[in-house]
C-alpha cells in the first residue's frame, strides 16, 4: 500500500490531479469501458486494446510524450505507425490548421483509427506501411496483439498483402514542401526506413518524435545515426521517443 501511494503521489506532483483520477477511473473500468473523454479533447476516444491503450493514452494526454516547442506553428504533420489515431487526435486538436496524413498498416487498428480521426477534419488516414519506398508487405504478429505488430517485406504476388509508401513518396502526394512534425512508431522498420532513400526527405523535416526499437533489432540506432550525418538538430529525450529538433 505504502509503494501505491509514493506511485500516485509521485504521479500527482507530476502530471495533476487528473492524471491520477484517469488512473483510477482505468483501474476501475478495465476492459469495462472503450470509449474515453479525456480533458483537453470535445470528442471521445475510442479504444480497441484497453490495457495498452490506456497507457498510450497516458503517455500522449498527461505525460505528454509528444510535446512540440511553443515556437513551432506545424502546417504538415504525418504520423508513421499511427495505430489507433491517438497521437494523431493529440496533434490534431492542438493544431486544428495543420494537414495530418496518419499510416497504419494493421486492418485492425486502422478501423479505430478511422473512428477517432472522422471528429477532426484535418487528418488523412492512410491503411499502409511506411517504408523505404514503394512496396509491398505482410503483417507479422509478434504474439502481443495489434499493439505492437511489425511488417516485412513480401514476395510479389502473395495474398493478403498491403501496400508501403516511402516518405518522399507521400510529400509528393500531398504537396508537402516540408514536414514541420514527423512521428514515427513504427516497430523496427526504421531499420529499412533510414537505411535508404532518405536524402530527399530527411532534410525538409522541422522536429522528429521517434521511437527507436533496438529491442528489435540492435542495429537500428546506428543505422539512424549514420542517416543523420551532416544534419544540424538537437536532440532529446521525452519519454520513450528521441526527439531531434533540426530548425
Amino acid at each position: 500500500m505504502n509503494k501505491k501511494f509514493k506511485y500516485y503521489r509521485l504521479i500527482y506532483k507530476k502530471f495533476g490531479a487528473a492524471s491520477i483520477w484517469f488512473l483510477l477511473q482505468s483501474k476501475i473500468l478495465k476492459n469495462k469501458l472503450y470509449n474515453r473523454k479525456i480533458k483537453g479533447l470535445k470528442h471521445p476516444v475510442f479504444l480497441s486494446n484497453f490495457q495498452a491503450d490506456v497507457t498510450t493514452l497516458f503517455q500522449i494526454f498527461f505525460a505528454k510524450e509528444y510535446k512540440v516547442p511553443k515556437d513551432l506553428s506545424p502546417v504538415f504533420i504525418i504520423d508513421c505507425g499511427a495505430n489507433i489515431g491517438l497521437s494523431a487526435i493529440y496533434f490534431a486538436s492542438k493544431y486544428p490548421a495543420a494537414k495530418i496524413i496518419a499510416i497504419e498498416p494493421d486492418k485492425q487498428n486502422f478501423e479505430v483509427l478511422q473512428k477517432n480521426a472522422s471528429f477532426y477534419g484535418n487528418i488523412t488516414c492512410l491503411n499502409k506501411a511506411v517504408w523505404s519506398g514503394p512496396a509491398s508487405m505482410e503483417m507479422i504478429d509478434m504474439g502481443t496483439g495489434n499493439w505492437s505488430l511489425r511488417v516485412k517485406e513480401s514476395a510479389p504476388g502473395k495474398e493478403n498483402t498491403i501496400e508501403a509508401v516511402g516518405i518522399f513518396q507521400l510529400m509528393e502526394e500531398y504537396k508537402f514542401l516540408v514536414i514541420d512534425i514527423l512521428k514515427i512508431d513504427i516497430e523496427g522498420a526504421e531499420k529499412e526506413l533510414f537505411s535508404k532513400n532518405y536524402i530527399d526527405w530527411l532534410c525538409k523535416i522541422k522536429w522528429m518524435a521517434i521511437e527507436l526499437h533496438e529491442n528489435i533489432d540492435e542495429m537500428i540506432p546506428s543505422i539512424f545515426y549514420k542517416a543523420l550525418q551532416g544534419l544540424k538538430y538537437k536532440k532529446y529525450q521525452q519519454g520513450e521517443n528521441l526527439i531531434c529538433d533540426f530548425r
